[in-house]
């Protein structure tokens, strides 16, 4: 190969590089927007879980057979030693319940709600800390883990049944 072979192909190499750099980057800004469309179609569903179960309990007060007077939606504290946020409380004068809304539930979840939120709401929120609290996870797909996971903490389930929703508490456990 003579030199000026050498040196084409060594400008070609270069302009195919840099035709690939610019491929790539037209790749990468194409990824992130597909990235971007599914956060957001995520988060709108998240949403929906919360109104719909937020609302199903707004009509009926009534968790694990226990009756409540109140629920409030989102109950948040935030401060610099830490945040808590949930979904959904329901409240009675003595015993509180607390219902996290998820779209598809995991099972690191179940034990991370059974160990640490009980926790912060008793640091968080003093008003709350002689009651007894009972923990419900409410969401549209529960793998079998996540039923044997909820059943060993005493956490409760709460499904969507048709345009209800469906309870299942039998062993649950008052924190």
């Amino acid at each position: 190969m003579t030199f000026e072979e050498i040196k084409t192909v060594l400008e070609e190499t270069a302009r195919l590089q840099k035709e690939n750099a610019l491929g790539l980057e037209k790749l990468k800004e194409q990824v992130n927007k597909v990235s971007k469309q599914l956060g957001g179609i995520d988060e709108n569903i998240g949403h929906h879980a919360e109104e719909f179960f937020q609302n199903a309990f707004a009509e009926n007060l009534v968790f694990g057979g226990i009756k409540y007077n109140e629920m409030i939606p989102n109950m948040s504290h935030r401060e610099k030693n830490g945040e808590v946020e949930f979904d959904i409380v329901l409240e009675n004068g003595n015993s509180v319940a607390l219902i996290e809304v998820k779209n598809r539930v995991h099972p690191k979840f179940v034990r991370e709600f059974a160990e640490d939120r009980i926790k912060k709401l008793r640091a968080f929120f003093p008003k709350y800390r002689k009651y007894k609290a009972y923990l419900g996870i409410a969401g549209f797909s529960f793998s079998k883990t996540v039923l044997e996971e909820a059943k060993k903490h005493g956490i409760g389930l709460v499904r969507q049944s048709g345009k209800s929703i469906e309870v299942a508490a039998g062993k649950l456990r008052a924190y």
